[in-house]
């Protein structure tokens, strides 16, 4: 297919998914039999779309004290007592929570008990993710179990702190401090590829700046085995579905090229989170937020040079960044650590400030 009639192909997705994604689940069937008629390729990437935006990542926990609360009753836990909801999702709740056997304070990620067999099988596949991670970049996990009423969970540790754009907006930190709390992210994501674990949905609200002010990974619910380590256990995690926020999302990602997904995806999201930290805006020239045109941008528009959004990085900070936005993964830094000793190496240039 030529670029421009993939390009074509996208713009109709876009439309079809930008009226079927406001209607009610009832109506989505009957709109897509009219919209899409016979094409059935263009239709199973519509439906991909929406799965994606249905099981959109859970508020952050900084945002959800400003949200109105809806009543609920939160689950019984045992062994725990629940203190308040820090964020919710379509199919998971996250809160506070105190351990009544140690007084720790912990947030409880809840699953419903009616989840749908994906949402559940993320659920158990951050588990198996948090359980074989050990770093002080990234949240701990202490427990799972079960609650009385047929919930599953996962008792984590509680970080104090803020996401780290609004920690970075809150403290008036220096480009040095921004450029550090990245290389705390991609320190974080070495562990992790060593484990054999891709995050796959790096992005400002799942990473928290704690109180002692160093970056702290969350959110692993769409991260990913490698493909040797799939093989190994015998867990695989689905394919085919668009995982991730579309902002942060690599082309490989958008694109459904599960096959090219590895350390080089984090390291093109942690390099987008660390532009809109440097230059205040993402790389991406867009006319609107929708989840199609962030898409349709990341797939197919040229990414503005960090220098000309920011002209004060002019230099080595320009062309590492830009290199690491690479649409293709193997032109990009392929190990994070990498990316870290570019970065280390490029500040060296920088005036303090």
């Amino acid at each position: 297919m030529s670029a421009l009639a993939h390009e074509d192909r996208w713009t109709e997705v876009r439309r079809i998914f930008d009226a079927a994604v406001d209607l009610p689940a009832e109506l989505r069937r009957s709109f897509l039999d009219r919209e899409c008629g016979d094409d059935t390729a263009t239709r199973a990437e519509v439906e991909e779309l929406l799965v994606a935006s249905d099981s959109a990542v859970d508020l952050p926990a900084d945002r959800a004290a400003s949200t109105p609360e809806v009543a609920e009753r939160m689950p019984e836990i045992l062994g725990y007592r629940l203190e308040r909801r820090l964020a919710h999702g379509g199919s998971s709740r996250v809160y506070q929570a105190t351990s009544l056997e140690n007084g720790r304070t912990v947030a409880i990620k809840v699953i419903s008990s009616g989840a749908s067999g994906s949402a559940l099988q993320r659920f158990r596949q951050e588990c198996r993710v948090l359980s074989r991670l050990d770093h002080p970049g990234i949240v701990r996990l202490y427990e799972t179990g079960h609650t009385p009423d047929g919930h599953v969970y996962l008792s984590m540790e509680f970080i104090h702190g803020l996401c780290i754009d609004r920690h970075v907006a809150e403290h008036s930190s220096s480009d040095l401090e921004r450029i550090g709390l990245a290389i705390d992210v991609l320190d974080a994501l070495s562990h992790a590829h060593a484990a054999g674990v891709i995050h796959r949905d790096l992005k400002p609200h799942n990473i928290l700046v704690d109180a002692s002010g160093r970056a702290r990974l969350v959110d692993f619910g769409v991260a990913r085995l490698s493909r040797e380590d799939g093989h190994r256990t015998g867990f695989h995690t689905e394919t085919g579905n668009l995982v991730g926020t579309f902002a942060y999302m690599s082309p490989e990602q958008a694109d459904g090229k599960n096959g090219r997904i590895g350390p080089a995806t984090d390291v093109y999201q942690a390099a987008v989170v660390l532009y809109e930290l440097l230059a205040g805006r993402l790389p991406y020239d867009i006319e609107d937020r929708s989840a199609m045109s962030l898409l349709k941008a990341v797939l197919f528009d040229a990414r503005a040079p960090l220098a000309a959004a920011a002209p004060r990085f002019a230099g080595a900070m320009d062309r590492v960044i830009n290199r690491a936005l690479s649409a293709d993964p193997a032109d990009r830094p392929q190990t994070a650590a990498l990316f870290a000793e570019q970065l280390r190496h490029a500040a060296r240039e920088l005036r303090p400030g």
